[in-house]
């Protein structure tokens, strides 16, 4: 019986691979595509057709497969397989029948989407042919039982893209699936998953465990999740259920950079760690609901909650609240980027802009409600602490409003930004202020360059213009901005190609020149800033004049007239013009016969003595207090300063390319 065994065995495996690779295997590819039809009611079609492979697992190839999607859905397939392998059963050669033990989908593009009503397009019924007696199946007055396709336990999965799409109005989610195993010995039982998943751009995530069932996933109600592995450096675990009741997952990652949940979360997350993360998703009675209920990266600490619902009126509704009780900005970093194109060589290198053009977004208004309340109670690192900090974000149908408060170092900051798309390019209307805040924390939150670093400063800006980008309602608008700064250092750079006069009137170091306080005055008209009244009180002098600032050229040109402390510097006390712009050189230029047109006739007032005389009130600004006296004290001041050609006002006042406005019923940009 051995001997008999053991040549029994190899002959009948030889045979049942000839056999079925001699097969004709169109018919069964036929019934096959029948089978998947009554089942699903969905066509399933294959460009090249069906073809055994001869090896140590016999199997059958087929490629270019696709299975027909819904008929309300995007695109005609609901799956897309490059290569699709069926890996044959040996022991059901031997009975002489094709059995299927496991599959492999290699390069599988999957779309799952929801149409208005909320049906998916994983919902598959069988076509409705009837379930009466057919004469052709010979089984004459009994009832046609329900046709099922049999079931694979196993299923390998390759380099495929699964997109789940959740309707208008909501991005949607693309998950790269660079392998994975799925494994099941029934439809209804427990799905063991084994595999790498991620999205564009994001770190990949290891993960096995276990994920619901087959029959679940295809009803939208998986059932219970229990997933771990590794996150990058980290790891993470996935555990609770989505049922009836609702869904309730718990989600714990922790790891060395938090920059990796950014993909994830669709934020700009800055890298910074290590990190700790506790989150919860769960399904409320009126929408959903995620807690971070811990959030540590480094010394950080935060905490917070977003709820997503519908109103009654059928608005999407989106309500943030944060905590950050500490916030350590010198442990966190820029997000990655990733690399631009380069440039053609022949492309003209474009100079960097001051005001860069950031469009309003205001995709939601209309469609959807947004409130975003942050709180930070300590914010280190920019040199200066900041407390009590708020921001918040409120978008309604029509306009959005943006709040932020803090108190910086000695002094306090604020700023209001209400947006109104409403018209032809929208209105857009800024204040800010800000009380004895260090000049150096400014620049650092606003990310530009202020070169005053050491100064303190007074503030009040108050803007408003139209357009639909940053620069656009820049460049249009109109009202006031009020600056005065107390003592600081004035960077020796910036005065390099001042005259050589008023560089050795001024005097300092390779450190820079130092100052009293400056105080000035722009009043904006159509994008252009008229610097009116300019006061800077050096300890070898004083200076006063004016100019304007184009916000479309970001070009300025300004008059300065100085008067030396002492008469030993008096002959260097010479007006000068200066010049520039963004991606300029500074030109300048003395202009001696300025002096007699900026005063009248009579005795001259003394600029030294007048800031001398301001300088004695009690915690006051000198220059401040002698701004609104400059063009009594000099009269031909205003006459003198120069001012944009028309053409340019022209142009300013009416921005290019702006979007029209949208027409009701419309998205709007």
């Amino acid at each position: 019986m051995a001997v008999i065994t053991a040549v029994a065995v190899p002959v009948a495996a030889v045979v049942g691979v000839i056999w079925a690779a001699t097969r004709d295997l169109s018919s069964y590819q036929a019934r096959l595509t029948e089978q998947v039809r009554k089942v699903t009611g969905r066509e399933l079609a294959a460009r090249v057709p069906l073809s055994v492979r001869l090896g140590s697992e016999p199997a059958m190839v087929a490629e270019g497969v696709t299975l027909s999607n819904a008929a309300w859905g995007s695109r005609p397939d609901l799956a897309r397989v490059r290569r699709m392998t069926l890996f044959l059963d040996p022991f059901s050669l031997f009975l002489g029948d094709v059995k299927i033990g496991r599959i492999l989908l290699e390069g599988a593009d999957i779309l799952v989407e929801r149409n208005e009503v909320g049906d998916s397009s994983l919902e598959m019924l069988p076509p409705p042919d009837g379930s009466g007696p057919h004469p052709g199946e010979n089984r004459s007055l009994r009832l046609r039982t329900a046709s099922a396709f049999p079931w694979i336990s196993t299923v390998e999965v390759r380099d495929s893209v699964l997109t789940v799409s959740e309707g208008a109005g909501r991005p949607p989610v693309v998950i790269d699936v660079p392998n994975a195993t799925f494994k099941a010995q029934a439809p209804n039982q427990t799905l063991q998953v084994e595999g790498r998943f991620g999205v564009a751009q994001g770190v990949p995530m290891d993960l096995t465990g276990t994920a619901g069932s087959f029959n679940g996933w295809m009803a939208g109600l998986p059932g219970n999740i229990d997933l771990q592995g590794g996150f990058g450096d980290g790891k993470i675990s996935i555990k609770g259920s989505i049922n009836a009741k609702g869904t309730s997952l718990q989600v714990n990652s922790e790891g060395a950079d938090v920059s990796v949940l950014g993909p994830y979360i669709r934020l700009p997350v800055p890298a910074g760690g290590p990190y700790v993360m506790n989150a919860k998703a769960s399904t409320q009675r009126n929408g959903f609901k995620v807690e971070v209920t811990a959030l540590k990266v480094g010394s950080s600490e935060a905490a917070g909650e977003a709820l997503f619902r519908v109103d009654r009126k059928g608005t999407p509704t989106i309500i943030v609240n944060a905590d950050i009780t500490r916030l350590d900005v010198s442990e966190l970093k820029a997000p990655p980027a990733s690399a631009a194109p380069a440039a053609p060589a022949t492309a003209p290198m474009q100079q960097p802009r001051l005001i860069p053009a950031l469009p309003f977004s205001a995709s939601w208004l209309g469609r959807s409600a947004l409130s975003v309340t942050v709180r930070l109670g300590e914010v280190v690192g920019l040199g200066a602490k900041m407390q009590n900090a708020s921001v918040t974000l409120v978008s309604g149908e029509t306009r959005f409003t943006f709040r932020a408060a803090a108190t910086v170092g000695g002094g306090s900051a604020g700023v209001d930004l209400v947006y109104d798309p409403a018209g032809r390019i929208g209105q857009t209307t800024l204040t800010a202020t800000a009380n004895r805040v260090s000049l150096g924390e400014l620049s650092t939150l606003l990310g530009l360059d202020l070169g005053l670093r050491d100064g303190v400063a007074d503030v009040d800006l108050r803007l408003r213009g139209g357009g639909r980008t940053t620069r656009d309602a820049l460049n249009t608008a109109n009202g006031s901005i009020d600056v005065a700064m107390g003592k600081g250092m004035w960077p020796q750079s910036q005065l390099a190609n001042w005259p050589p006069e008023t560089q050795r009137l001024l005097g300092g170091t390779e450190a820079g020149v130092p100052f009293n306080c400056i105080a000035g005055r722009f009043e904006v008209s159509g994008g252009v800033a008229n610097l009116r009244r300019l006061v800077v009180d050096t300890p070898r002098g004083v200076l006063v004049g004016g100019g304007y600032l184009h916000l479309r050229t970001e070009g300025w040109e300004f008059i300065v007239a100085p008067e030396a402390r002492d008469h030993q510097n008096a002959s260097l006390a010479t007006p000068m013009r200066i010049k520039g712009g963004a991606g300029k050189a500074t030109a300048s230029a003395v202009d001696p016969n300025l002096s007699k047109l900026l005063v009248g006739g009579g005795p001259i007032p003394s600029l030294v003595a007048q800031v001398a005389q301001s300088g004695r009130q009690a915690g006051a600004n000198a220059c401040a207090v002698l701004a609104p006296r400059v063009e009594a004290l000099r009269p031909g001041l205003r006459a003198q300063m120069p001012a944009p050609t028309s053409d340019i006002r022209q142009r300013a006042s009416r921005p290019q390319g702006q979007t029209p406005a949208p027409q009701r019923g419309q998205s709007r940009p």
